[in-house]
């Protein structure tokens, strides 16, 4: 909830939790309910909001001095346990709780939406509701004290963004919830910072935006500029596809044949890279001639689309011993042996 000083008028408004995702999004539909912004916000030092209590310098949560930026106010926290600093809101906190708890607590409700509806009628008696020893409401006073002291509204409402560091893949892509976004080549190796919201990912390196992709929601998937990939096939260095095909020929020719499958596959040659990476390290843990049992295996099972997964899998499971055992009773069965001449009569 909050309360404009001067005219008394109450926004309140209700919330699953008390994450950022809700905080910001109180926020964004107060402006909206008042028809603009207030020059400043005075908010309590809840963790969400407040990263460092400081009454001279406070460290505000970036997500949320970003929604002041965007809006144009400034955001001056409460000191710690001062009530006097936001005397108003602590009135206007018993008055919300009697008149609109306090109206509600024997109402049940089905569904979280009712509830909302049932608070914005309330809301709405207590604000249009004549003030004690006044001939007006809390309507009257903001419409004829405060409204035209308020900023402008955008055209359009603040998106929430999360911010998140990242480090530059060798294939010159970030990960960001299960995606990968390209960054320009230039910049492998390096740590950015990555702004989300539920529309774009933004890619920033010392604050200067260096990427921008329309995000990617549902299964693992690349956005990939071309422009962003190395020329050639230059690539972290010196490496190409033809190196990865070079090293799996040093294991065996299964694994050669796997890897020349997962490059193919790929939209992009530098896609596929990790996966090598991936398959070809196997060997460190396993042994290389483990590891071609693996592959050698699944090209058996006829598989059509190898992957590191299911190599690791089969290598996990001990499947490549497992069919090296079955091959050798094949070829050598062991145990008692009893020939012809022993059933042979007389």
């Amino acid at each position: 909830m909050a309360v404009l000083p001067c005219s008394q008028l109450i926004y309140a408004d209700v919330f699953r939790d008390e994450k950022l995702p809700s905080w910001i999004k109180a926020h964004v539909n107060c402006f909206e309910y008042l028809g603009g912004v207030p020059k400043t916000i005075v908010p309590d030092n809840l963790k969400v909001g407040v990263d460092k209590a400081n009454f001279y310098e406070p460290a505000i949560n970036r997500s949320y001095q970003e929604m002041a930026d965007y809006y144009g106010t400034v955001i001056l926290p409460a000191r710690s346990r001062k009530p006097r600093d936001k005397a108003a809101v602590e009135n206007s906190v018993k008055i919300t709780s009697q008149r609109i708890l306090g109206k509600l607590r024997n109402k049940k409700f089905n569904n979280f939406f009712d509830l909302s509806d049932a608070v914005r009628e309330a809301l709405e008696a207590v604000n249009t509701a004549p003030l004690t020893g006044k001939n007006m409401s809390r309507w009257d006073a903001f419409l004829q004290e405060e409204k035209d002291y308020l900023l402008m509204l955008p055209t359009e409402p603040y998106e929430l963004s999360e911010w998140k560091e990242a480090k530059v893949q060798p294939n010159s892509h970030i990960a960001y919830q299960g995606h990968f976004y390209s960054v320009p080549f230039e910049h492998v190796g390096e740590t950015v910072d990555v702004r989300a919201t539920h529309s774009t990912v933004e890619i920033f390196y010392h604050h200067q935006r260096i990427a921008s992709h329309k995000r990617m929601w549902g299964k693992k998937q690349y956005a990939t500029v071309q422009d962003h990939m190395p020329p050639g096939k230059l690539f972290f260095v010196d490496w190409d596809g033809e190196r990865f095909i070079n090293w799996a020929k040093g294991i065996g020719v299964a694994c050669a044949t796997i890897i020349r499958s997962i490059l193919e596959r790929a939209v992009v040659e530098q896609h596929a890279y990790r996966s090598c990476f991936g398959v070809l390290s196997l060997k460190d843990k396993y042994t290389a001639k483990r590891l071609e049992a693996a592959c050698a295996l699944l090209l058996a099972r006829d598989v059509r689309t190898p992957s590191y997964s299911q190599i690791k899998r089969v290598l996990e499971n001990g499947d490549d011993l497992k069919a090296g055992d079955d091959d050798e009773k094949t070829k050598s069965p062991k145990g008692f042996q009893r020939g012809t001449s022993y059933y042979r009569k007389g």
